[in-house]
């Protein structure tokens, strides 16, 4: 239930930039996030349309763009990514399970569609 206060922060900067571009109303939001990052898209959209009630937001939609997890093999330096769900951190080259996460637990806002 970590989404409740990313999607606060997430509605404050919305907020924040459609005040300082006088907009009347905020149409869209793209995120983009990665899969590390644990952020369940059904939740945080929730927790979006709950919180942006009574704001220029509110009927505003959320769209999301995941990134697969990366990792890296420490036995075979195999680069890989992970698809499944949930996670198995494993090499897809040897098997190994000693590997390294490269990907990062982020959420960006990578735009802001406003009227």
């Amino acid at each position: 239930m970590h989404e409740l206060p990313i999607m606060e922060d997430v509605l404050n900067v919305v907020l924040d930039f459609g005040k300082s571009h006088k907009a009347k109303k905020i149409v869209k939001i793209k995120l983009q996030t990665s899969a590390a990052s644990g952020i369940i898209p059904k939740w945080a959209t929730l927790f979006f349309k709950m919180i942006a009630q009574d704001t220029i937001a509110q009927d505003c939609t959320l769209e999301f763009e995941m990134e697969p997890i990366k990792i890296v093999c420490r036995n075979c330096s195999q680069k890989s990514e992970i698809k499944t769900n949930p996670p198995v951190f494993v090499c897809s080259a040897c098997g190994s399970d000693e590997v390294s996460v490269l990907s990062a637990r982020k959420l960006r806002i990578e735009s802001i569609e406003i009227l």
